[in-house]
């Protein structure tokens, strides 16, 4: 028995019964969410353009790419995990866990071992979350979230609760260095959206993570091996939490044990709102990609209009429930149709 293992978009180009009669809708139906979101994020920096003169300034783009660089590479490794249909909601200690591991063996070892010790503590963190959700049958939300309690812990275990410093320079001078004008922070997060896609897109990996978030039992029947996929994609999403915090750690220049607080529900609707399906098997990293544009943008615009951090939060947490509210009746209406 075989199964597609294509990518959920060609999925999606199936025509459905009635797009003879209905062509604009079955299109919108099909790539609504595609292009929806590009074109609210061009609407939201026309706008906040014309609110503020400094929006549109170079300086100011790429405060914009700097700030959304740690949440690009979190959110693209979020994506690995939702595509298996779960969830890590770890992501956000590890950022502290990683930035709080990196910073004491840079401190004693040097950059180079702190970058391997930084990304070996990140996978560790995914590892242990594969396996707890596939060897014991742990359901992902109450596994990571576990999980974050633990590596929470143990960053302020390591630092006393308090932060480390000594980083050296070499490491922490590179959050404000350029490449050809663009920050490198910005190249980094690029680099693993150009990673992530081709291991999405062009791997069996990918493939096999496609076909196990559309339907985990046909995959399984196909001689896919689950729990080793499921495991690859938990570890893919601690590896970029890790590359996410050493973003962060060289831009505040020190181990912080409360680093990352706020990534788990940044992180997750940058992925919903980027058009991946909670339901697992459907979306695009690139996709992602617009989310976190999305977020970062909306922050920045609102910074400059002086609106309170908190508004910000409460309409994030919004967009979040409206995406999944349009993800749900998206899911309904297929349902429908097929039925």
């Amino acid at each position: 028995m075989t199964i597609a293992t294509d990518a959920p978009e060609k999925a999606d180009h199936t025509p459905s019964q009635d797009d003879g009669r209905s062509t604009p809708v079955a299109f919108l139906q099909r790539h609504g969410r595609a292009i929806g979101l590009p074109i609210i994020v061009f609407a939201m920096a026309v706008f906040f353009s014309i609110e503020s003169n400094v929006f549109l300034s170079l300086s100011n783009f790429r405060n914009i790419g700097v700030s959304a660089a740690a949440l690009a590479a979190v959110s693209f490794g979020q994506t690995f995990a939702i595509l298996t249909a779960g969830l890590d909601l770890s992501v956000g200690a590890t950022v502290a866990f990683v930035s709080i591991v990196g910073a004491l063996v840079m401190r004693d070892h040097g950059v180079l071992a702190g970058l391997v010790a930084s990304l070996t503590a990140g996978a560790g963190v995914g590892l242990v979350n594969g396996i707890v959700i596939t060897r014991f049958k742990v359901f992902p939300f109450i596994a990571t979230l576990a999980m974050m309690s633990v590596v929470s812990g143990l960053a302020l275990s390591l630092s006393g609760g308090v932060a480390v410093t000594g980083v050296p320079e070499a490491f922490s001078s590179l959050a404000y260095t350029r490449i050809v004008g663009v920050p490198i922070p910005t190249v980094i997060a690029l680099s693993v959206l150009v990673v992530c896609i081709v291991t999405l897109r062009y791997t069996k990996l990918g493939r096999r993570i496609y076909a196990i978030g559309g339907n985990e039992e046909a995959a399984r029947l196909s001689g896919i091996a689950i729990g080793a996929v499921k495991i690859a994609a938990y570890v893919l999403s601690g590896l970029c939490a890790a590359v996410g915090s050493l973003i962060l750690t060289a831009r505040v220049a020190s181990g912080q044990p409360s680093l990352g607080a706020t990534l788990p529900l940044e992180s997750v609707a940058a992925v919903v709102l980027g058009g991946v399906s909670l339901f697992g098997g459907r979306g695009s990293v690139v996709g992602v990609a617009f989310g976190v544009l999305f977020i970062s943008i909306l922050s920045n615009g609102l910074n400059l209009l002086n609106v309170p951090s908190y508004t910000q939060m409460m309409v994030i947490g919004g967009a979040l429930i409206l995406a999944v509210s349009l993800d749900q009746t998206f899911i309904d209406s297929r349902v429908g149709k097929r039925s």
